[in-house]
């Protein structure tokens, strides 16, 4: 293959990448001049930089570590394998461990419709591990449950114990 065709780091690809990911801190700092966020960090350090591209500390001391992801190669949506292949449950895994208050978010313009479907299934729930693993999963269909098991496993919960459903939830 010659040179000039070659695909090199640094490319168009990673420029993209790198503008949407400066349109998110931007919406994160007008955010902070709103006073809705305390506090933006930018590529962290040390252990808020696993995994974190932009970390926000709201008002109630809540850090969100949110990770920009502009593409996923050139699908036009996620699925719980590309997020497994770039470390994504991983980090948001070791994040989530660190305490309480921690939150995590992939922030893309494409989506992971069954990550926003479990989502607004934790919002919807009356907060009983059973109630919403035999109504909000297991009677769901099969890729959707499918989905929440993988889901669990890779952020290594047991999804037959009721203290992991609830961790699944928050």
């Amino acid at each position: 293959m010659e040179e000039r065709y070659a695909v090199k780091k640094g490319g168009r690809a990673d420029k993209a990448g790198n503008r949407y990911e400066i349109k998110g801190i931007i919406y994160e700092l007008l955010n902070l001049i709103n006073e809705t966020n305390y506090s933006v960090v930018i590529e962290a350090l040390g252990e808020d930089e696993e995994g974190t591209d932009i970390l926000v500390t709201y008002s109630d001391g809540v850090k969100e570590h949110q990770q920009c992801k502009a593409r996923n190669a050139s699908k036009e949506y996620w699925e719980i394998s590309d997020l497994k292949a770039r470390n994504i449950f991983k980090t948001w895994n070791h994040q989530l461990s660190r305490d309480e208050n921690r939150k995590v978010a992939l922030v893309s313009p494409i989506g992971c419709s069954f990550l926003v479907d479990l989502h607004e299934r934790s919002l919807n729930t009356s907060g009983n591990p059973r109630d919403f693993y035999d109504i909000q999963i297991q009677k769901s269909s099969k890729t959707f449950s499918k989905f929440y098991h993988d889901f669990c496993t890779e952020m290594n919960l047991e999804y037959s114990k009721d203290n992991e459903i609830l961790r699944s939830i928050d």
